[in-house]
């Protein structure tokens, strides 16, 4: 794949996740359309993980990122189930079969993905899609990635908990069924997560795997709000194309699933969209020179790093 291939290729994948999270909100339940529509988002994220990663990491610090969610977020789902801390008392049915140990095999890779496409757009928000090791970086982007798997958490866990049945909260909770303790837990963890790796990621600079010419970088990551909001194909269609009219109860009240689905609507076009905004504006704003990063150790890093950033 050419230098600006992978850029173009990243933008196709996010549209093809877009594309079919909007055949899984316009399959019927139960339909094909709902069961295979999944794996098309799925291979989306995952190849945009591969090949964006490729352009923005080198391989050991991309593996590092795998490798520190899958094992920060497997442990904690597990404690989590066992115990109730952090995220609060649930348990998956077997509509999340197969497992590894108690949690479901395809967690692991939503955390991955919609991992990755928090941090970046962490990054991009707040103008650190170059390596420096300065604490916004190391201690900033962290945090707001939390905050934007948070937002996106929002709108996702009242549908699959609630509405499909995928987990099931044993207390109920305020927010469509979901407790805010899952939301403050989750915040919790994830910050774990990216806190983790950016200690990996600023302790020295490595040259990403792949080049890309500087004049590209800003389609780059002109990819990223629109993979990190992918979902949003999905949330805002429900309340116009789904014929569900069968109704759930939540905290001993009984509401209708046309209901939250536009509930979550409203939540999505009022915290996902307008965060993808800034971040599209963010990347068309983006200086498209290369430039230079002072390491910790080693003085400024030179022009020819600074080009296959």
């Amino acid at each position: 794949m050419g230098k600006l291939g992978g850029v173009a290729a990243c933008l196709g994948l996010g549209l093809a996740a877009w594309f079919g999270n909007a055949l899984y909100a316009l399959g019927a339940p139960g339909g094909l359309l709902k069961e295979w529509s999944p794996a098309l988002v799925a291979s989306a994220m995952i190849a945009y993980l591969v090949v964006h990663g490729r352009r923005t990491y080198s391989g050991r610090q991309l593996l590092s990122f795998v490798v520190l969610v899958f094992l920060i977020g497997w442990f904690f789902e597990t404690v989590s189930l066992m115990t109730g801390f952090p995220v609060g008392n649930y348990h998956y049915t077997e509509l999340m079969a197969p497992f590894l140990g108690h949690v479901p095999v395809s967690v692991m890779p939503a955390y991955c993905v919609m991992g990755y496409a928090s941090w970046s757009m962490a990054r991009l928000l707040l103008a650190r899609t170059e390596w420096s090791p300065d604490n916004v970086l190391r201690f900033g982007v962290p945090v707001l990635a939390a905050m934007l798997m948070v937002v996106w958490d929002l709108s996702m866990d009242p549908l699959r908990a609630t509405v499909e049945g995928r987990w099931v909260w044993s207390g109920g909770g305020l927010h469509f069924g979901v407790p805010l303790e899952n939301y403050i837990g989750w915040a919790f963890v994830t910050w774990i997560m990216f806190q983790s790796f950016a200690l990996v990621f600023t302790g020295r600079y490595e040259p990403p795997a792949r080049k890309v010419p500087a004049s590209a970088r800003r389609y780059l990551w002109l990819s990223v709000p629109l993979v990190w909001a992918a979902f949003a194909g999905e949330y805002l269609l429900n309340p116009f194309v789904s014929e569900r009219a069968d109704f759930v109860m939540i905290d001993g009240a009984v509401m209708s699933v046309a209901e939250i689905f536009a509930s979550i609507a409203f939540l999505t076009a009022t915290t996902m969209l307008p965060l993808a905004l800034l971040g599209v504006f963010a990347a068309l704003r983006r200086n498209p020179a290369p430039e230079r990063r002072r390491d910790m150790t080693a003085g400024l890093v030179p022009d020819r790093a600074g080009d296959e950033r």
